[in-house]
């Protein structure tokens, strides 16, 4: 990915964003993952992320509504979609009751958010505090179960983000079991597929596909800083108007 250096104009022609300094990614075809991360957390948010995927005819990429985060204090994740696809059931394998579901978990590792399958009956509880505590060992960045979450409070203290909708006790054992992971699942109402882009703060969930990855990450650079280049115009006292019509963001 090239560098990234857009931002408002000055008078000699360079561009800064929100702090002043430019808005930059350096990081070449094929670099290294946990730098993108890190630039994402720092500089982007969910909702300009939305907007650009809309701009490009994605319009579809957010997740529902109902996933909202565990912890609103530590809620912003990035990294690379690992899915599990679940199904329901009403048995207990005796001699392996979790089956896929501890492989998957094992699988995890470093920059992955794993990514649920969605239980529109919510029969079950996949995610609670041991498989945040391998997930986090892992290297994992966080969870989004579209379906229901438990321990809860112990998950918050571990500082494990995750995104769920709704909270039940119950467990997995005999209620529900992983067919498979690692293949394209539907949570959220959004089609995802392993190694796609997941970027999750207070506002939601959206899902980059890796063929718009770069393009997108380009377009969020700029659009936030014309945002960041509005506030301060705005804050000067022009009018809304004024502002829309020379950066053209809202």
């Amino acid at each position: 990915m090239p560098s990234i250096t857009n931002g408002h104009n000055k008078r000699d022609g360079s561009r800064v964003s929100g702090n002043g300094k430019p808005l930059e990614l350096k990081r070449s075809p094929g670099g290294n993952d946990q730098q993108l991360f890190r630039w994402m957390r720092q500089n982007l948010y969910v909702a300009a992320v939305c907007d650009i995927l809309d701009s490009i005819g994605l319009t579809k990429q957010a997740m529902h509504q109902r996933l909202r985060p565990l912890d609103a204090n530590n809620c912003v994740m990035v990294g690379r979609a690992r899915t599990f696809r679940w199904m329901e059931t009403d048995y207990i394998v005796e001699d392996d009751p979790y089956g896929l579901e501890i492989e998957g978990m094992d699988a995890l590792k470093a920059g992955d958010i794993a990514v649920h399958s969605t239980d529109s009956s919510l029969t079950n509880a996949p995610w609670g505090e041991l498989m945040s505590t391998v997930a986090k060992q892992n290297g994992a960045h966080g969870c989004v179960c579209d379906g229901l979450i438990r321990d809860c409070q112990k998950i918050i203290k571990m500082g494990f983000p995750v995104f769920h909708a709704g909270i039940r006790p119950v467990d997995s054992k005999g209620r529900g079991r992983v067919m498979a992971f690692d293949v394209p699942v539907r949570c959220g109402d959004i089609l995802v597929h392993p190694g796609d882009l997941v970027f999750a703060d207070f506002d939601g969930v959206v899902v980059v596909p890796k063929a718009v990855e770069a393009k997108v990450m380009q377009l969020s650079a700029e659009k936030v800083n014309k945002e960041n280049a509005s506030r301060r115009e705005l804050l000067k006292g022009r009018t809304l108007r004024d502002v829309y019509n020379e950066f053209k963001v809202l």
